[in-house]
């Protein structure tokens, strides 16, 4: 399973995003969960809306490029009309893209980029389905992992990337019980899975105990 380190692995809010962040995820073997912007023209990395200190996408990949490219990097589309940009960019780590709208979504896939479509218990249809590589599976009322859902997923060919409850500010407790035991059990689909958390350290130590 992938573990993915939501706006790098930081150990104050205030790393989220940032260089140290970053390099802490990838130096200890975790993904990314980033977020795209633009900016006078420039791709940046940004949750909120972009200023001049806002990092540069082109050195973010630099930051990346140093590490294993295995390492999942999960780009959490912010802005629309991103694609020409982000085609040109020279990714080499494993990535997909999400979260952008709709319409927005439909220039990636035409595009041939690696596009994950939303789920959750409020978007229960998840937009072009039949085109998306994989899905972010999301829960915004509590903490349960429905795994009859992520069955179904898992055997449409589809890979999942699941939200870890802390990233709403609730407890992961028994969201991560539940996907361990499932891993337990099911081993084989553990290559299909992701989880995006502000706790990948400690992550790690729970499910390869």
């Amino acid at each position: 399973m992938d573990i993915i380190a939501h706006r790098g692995f930081w150990l104050d809010a205030s790393e989220q995003n940032t260089e140290i962040a970053f390099i802490r995820a990838l130096s200890n073997g975790f993904g990314i969960e980033t977020d795209l912007r633009d900016h006078t023209e420039k791709l940046v990395i940004s949750h909120d809306m972009p200023n001049d200190n806002s990092m540069r996408f082109d050195t973010f990949l630099q930051i990346c490029s140093q590490y294993d490219d295995e390492l999942t990097l999960a780009l959490n589309v912010k802005a629309d009309g991103l694609q020409e940009g982000l085609k040109a960019s020279s990714i080499e780590n494993r990535h997909f893209y999400f979260d952008m709208s709709v319409p927005d979504m439909i220039g990636y896939i035409r595009k041939d980029m690696t596009v994950y479509s939303r789920y959750s218990e409020i978007e229960t249809s998840p937009a072009l389905y039949s085109k998306s590589d994989g899905i972010w599976l999301d829960n915004f009322t509590d903490e349960r992992l429905v795994i009859d859902v992520l069955e179904q997923f898992i055997q449409d060919g589809k890979k999942v990337v699941l939200v870890s409850p802390e990233l709403h500010k609730r407890d992961e407790s028994l969201y991560w019980q539940t996907l361990k035991t499932f891993l337990n059990s099911n081993s084989q689909w553990s290559k299909y899975i992701g989880l995006c958390t502000d706790f990948p350290s400690k992550a790690r130590d729970y499910f390869y105990d």
